[in-house]
């Protein structure tokens, strides 16, 4: 498969393209990656937000995994993907798309890939803060954890429940290739982590996810709206205002 070097928003990215050089297209979109390593997440921006490097020759890489959450570039309203309204302003009808949305996610997968939701809170902003994390494997076994941060920020809680998820998954020793989804509701965590967003603040720590995420190649992060009855978003939501309590647990069962 060939792939050349581009840039888009700001970063040095591949941008697929046919054995004639031409990019691949589909719906005015092409697949692009920030990685060259096998079992790369491959994206789909606006062709036209991406910039091919001039002279750049065509390289031979992997397919890679495709991320198909990521739709990068487009024109919907930051934090509120998918056109889902915000949490504690959404109409019905979008809390009822909300919730099919995620139920499709997880239906895809459950039986077949780890389900992991993950989320964060905090007390003012900064303030007291928690994280939580809900895991779910193939088997039927669940495991769950929550952290009590002292004082951070919402947007460290939140990065902070993808850590807790990624410990979960370490310590029970489930394979690195094993598919599955980690499902998040914080937008800042989506962009920064999946998204290609330049993190501006928390940079050691946006750094070390996407090292733990690119560990395991085959789990995609999606963004989903959170307080809409979704059964492990709000699971998650609870054991991350245990953390803010001052508990901080780790159970398998």
């Amino acid at each position: 498969m060939s792939w050349k070097r581009a840039r888009f928003k700001g970063q040095d990215v591949w941008v697929q393209v046919t054995a004639d050089g031409e990019l691949v297209r589909e719906a005015g979109r092409v697949p692009i990656r920030y990685q060259a390593k096998v079992g790369a997440k491959v994206y789909r921006a606006a062709e036209g937000r991406v910039e091919l490097v001039a002279d750049a020759e065509p390289e031979a890489l992997d397919e890679g995994v495709p991320a198909e959450d990521a739709r990068l570039g487009s024109s919907q309203q930051v934090g509120t993907p998918g056109g889902y309204g915000k949490a504690g302003s959404r109409t019905e009808s979008q809390a009822a798309m909300a919730v099919e949305a995620a139920q499709e996610l997880v239906s895809r997968t459950e039986g077949k890939g780890i389900i992991c939701f993950t989320d964060g809170a905090c007390k003012g902003n900064p303030g007291v803060a928690g994280a939580g994390a809900v895991v779910m494997l193939p088997n039927g076994e669940r495991g769950e954890a929550s952290r009590s941060l002292g004082r951070a920020t919402n947007n460290i809680a939140e990065l902070t429940g993808i850590a807790l998820a990624m410990q979960l998954l370490d310590q029970h020793d489930v394979n690195r290739d094993a598919p599955g989804i980690v499902l998040t509701d914080s937008a800042y965590v989506h962009g920064v982590l999946a998204r290609g967003w330049k993190a501006k603040a928390n940079q050691a720590l946006v750094a070390d996810l996407k090292t733990s995420l690119s560990e395991r190649p085959r789990l995609t992060l999606h963004w989903i709206a959170g307080h809409v009855g979704i059964e492990g978003n709000e699971r998650a939501d609870a054991l991350a205002n245990q953390g803010v309590t001052g508990l901080s647990i780790t159970s398998w069962s």
